[in-house]
């Protein structure tokens, strides 16, 4: 009899749901604008352990498709600025051209910030509709006030090509340097080509380094680029001629980021990292980029298989700066909160994030467990599949070692109400529960579970972050708010934000 009250009662929670996910379980759709505003914001169009990057994608066009033309320019505008994603707000603004040309046109410089947006815009483009008048427009205009000798040098091909199809007429002589690479094209002059290598010291030292590379000269090209400003990625199609002093300068010259993704490169290369590393890794200049310490992670990931004695010393670097993040991480509005994180460890969540990434899900979620665990003043980790499992690493450990501990832990079936009914059983006062999952299922019903715990503590509040990018929610918008869940949805460096933007948001609207 109690099973079937079970059933029933989970019957009557499913009744209102009007649609079903990936996993056919019972879903609620998202409005249109919340659709929208969780894939600006966190979304991604990669691959997921439950739905591909094909259907990710179509699903994204729906709501494009649906939004309103004002929803859609804010949407995008926020997305790009604010979740520091791309993917999605360049797309919006291809569909946006297609609904409103003026709103378009006056968004256009504040989606495309760099030349590599330029270019994955007028690729979408390509795909997905003609260049009508309105689009022509924007890149010209983007081409008269953006176009630097970084962008000249990094994007030259690429920025020849929108020259081209938006019939761009500039006079400064950095446009005949472009358009050097289509030297028929009506524009282009060799006296004005000349006059770009003496107007702009960057692309004559560029000119200076091949030339000295091609005669052999390559201690002099390392000096070079060493104390120069030449973008070393546009020197991708002379790597083959690079020896390890010259890699050596590249190294030393690389942005944060980009350095992160090619220490195993350079390593091969012969580049002595240690002092690079030491200089380059810290937290002031982590925070200085809006590098979230996830980044560290994916870059020590990356070291596996390498050898221990060549890059020992950078992996004990890029652990000891993830430890220093988040100890010195503002954790003064989150400490005002007493804190439960409960990640999701079943087998599900060992899915790989895209298929050249080195992350899968758990070492997300791992990870975040890990920074809020090291970093709260109350907090407890009860990390679940079928059943709670006991979490014994000592708080201030490593952050590594106690992602470590959880990953161990991967593996088993998903029922996330049990998470809930530990806190219920053992009666685990706390005002913010973050539940991390890849929501295949809620088992038997963590709503459930969620509104009897309610009755316990009636101030809790519940963060539902989820790993996956459905446009299906699996709590009704109409739960949500009465019984104090926020559902967030997808993987972000801006979801640390947006959580804390949540709990100070009652002194938001005091102010």
């Amino acid at each position: 009899m109690k099973e079937l009250k079970n059933f029933m009662e989970q019957q009557a929670v499913c009744q209102t749901a009007d649609t079903v996910n990936a996993e056919n379980f019972s879903a609620w759709r998202q409005t249109v604008k919340t659709a929208l505003d969780q894939l600006a914001m966190t979304g991604s169009l990669g691959s997921s352990f439950y739905a591909s990057a094909k259907e990710l994608s179509q699903d994204a066009l729906k709501v494009l498709d649906q939004a309103e033309a004002e929803d859609l320019a804010q949407a995008i505008v926020k997305g790009r600025n604010e979740g520091f994603i791309r993917t999605f707000p360049i797309l919006g603004l291809v569909v946006l051209s297609q609904k409103d040309s003026a709103l378009f046109r006056q968004v256009f410089n504040q989606v495309i910030l760099t030349g590599n947006d330029l270019v994955d815009f007028i690729d979408l483009t390509h795909k997905t509709r003609g260049f009508g008048r309105a689009v022509k427009s924007a890149i010209r205009s983007y081409l008269e006030t953006h176009v630097s000798p970084y962008y000249a040098m990094k994007y030259r091909k690429q920025l020849a090509d929108a020259i081209r199809l938006s019939r761009f007429k500039g006079d400064d002589a950095i446009y005949s340097y472009i358009l050097s690479v289509y030297p028929e094209t009506k524009g282009y002059s060799e006296e004005k080509l000349a006059a770009a290598y003496e107007q702009y010291a960057e692309l004559a030292k560029r000119k200076e380094f091949i030339g000295l590379l091609e005669e052999g000269r390559k201690a002099e090209a390392a000096a070079l680029l060493s104390d120069s400003d030449i973008d070393v990625d546009s020197l991708t199609a002379y790597y083959a001629k690079f020896d390890r002093e010259i890699w050596q300068a590249v190294a030393k010259r690389t942005p944060l980021m980009k350095f992160l993704k090619y220490l195993a490169k350079f390593q091969r290369e012969g580049v002595e990292l240690a002092e690079l590393a030491k200089e380059k890794i810290t937290v002031a200049n982590l925070q200085r980029a809006k590098v979230f310490p996830f980044r560290l992670v994916t870059a020590e990931l990356a070291l596996h298989g390498v050898e221990e004695e060549a890059f020992g010393s950078v992996r004990e670097i890029l652990l000891g700066v993830l430890d220093d993040y988040t100890d010195r991480y503002d954790w003064s509005d989150f400490n005002r909160y007493r804190w439960v994180i409960a990640p999701d460890v079943s087998g599900s969540m060992g899915s790989q994030i895209g298929r050249s990434s080195v992350l899968t899900f758990a070492h997300i979620s791992a990870m975040f467990t890990a920074f809020f665990r090291r970093g709260l003043d109350q907090v407890e980790v009860l990390p679940w599949d079928t059943e709670v499992h006991s979490f014994d690493v000592l708080k201030n450990d490593s952050v590594r070692t106690q992602m470590d501990a959880m990953l161990k832990m991967v593996g088993g079936g998903t029922h996330m109400e049990v998470s809930v009914e530990h806190m219920i059983k053992h009666r685990i006062m706390t005002d913010y529960a973050v539940f991390l999952t890849d929501t295949e299922e809620y088992g038997r019903g963590w709503l459930k579970s969620w509104k009897k715990y309610r009755k316990m503590n009636p101030n809790a509040k519940a963060f539902l972050l989820r790993a996956d990018t459905y446009l299906t929610a699996p709590i009704s918008e109409a739960d949500a708010e009465k019984y104090g869940i926020i559902q967030i949805f997808g993987w972000n460096d801006s979801v640390m934000d947006y959580i804390h933007y949540c709990i100070t948001e009652k002194e938001h609207e005091h102010d």
